[in-house]
């Protein structure tokens, strides 16, 4: 009986176990993947047509089915109080995703979802968050994975009320400003070690003079 039980848990575990790995790889929200001077974005689309708001103006917009096939897609964009706002029309009912990509400088990026969304930000390779000197995400995420050198964050369920705000730096940061540091006071010991020795002297050189004067 103990050696059923214990089959029974493990394959129990194990089914687990497969469990969360499959709804790890089911993501179905908007991606942004970002580099150094550019970001990808990859959302879902269930429509013949969609209205999209950017901040930026889109390069390389392509329309993907869910085999992964291009799809034709006609688009048009005004520009509008800072915003461009396309009108997207593709040739057929599509459930897919849109894939497009906008410029970003710097290490930071904001974003403001509309609606409950799903929201997963792919950190460019080398950099990570979460230190609260160099940059933090905010809100927490609910899942950050970390596979080699790459840094996913992903936000389940984001209200249109609220923006997502994430800092980030490079994972040597912390470790480059703790050795400059570490410099720094080296550095200020030796001058402080200078300066005492000087006071020192003079001080000898003063006696000295004191002695001479008086004899």
């Amino acid at each position: 009986m103990s050696r059923f039980l214990l089959r029974t848990g493990a394959l129990l575990l194990m089914t687990l176990m497969f469990i969360n790995v499959i709804s790890a790889d089911e993501f179905n929200g908007t991606t942004y993947r970002l580099t150094a001077d550019q970001m990808e974005v990859t959302q879902p689309v269930d429509a013949n047509v969609l209205n999209l708001t950017l901040q930026e103006k889109a390069i390389n917009m392509s329309l993907l089915d869910s085999s992964g096939k291009n799809v034709g897609l006609k688009e048009s964009n005004i520009f509008w109080r800072g915003d461009y706002i396309y009108s997207i029309i593709f040739d057929k009912h599509v459930s897919g995703k849109l894939v497009y990509t906008l410029p970003h400088q710097g290490q930071k990026l904001t974003l403001s979802p509309e609606g409950n969304k799903e929201i997963r930000i792919i950190l460019p390779p080398g950099y990570t968050t979460g230190d609260r000197f160099f940059g933090i995400a905010m809100p927490s995420p609910d899942n950050i994975r970390i596979d080699k050198d790459v840094t996913e964050l992903t936000w389940l369920n984001v209200s249109g009320d609220e923006l997502i705000d994430v800092s980030y730096y490079k994972n040597s940061a912390p470790e480059i400003v703790r050795i400059v540091f570490l410099m720094i006071a080296a550095a200020s010991l030796i001058l402080f070690a200078e300066y005492y020795a000087s006071i020192k002297k003079l001080r000898s050189i003063r006696n000295e003079s004191e002695k001479r004067l008086k004899h």
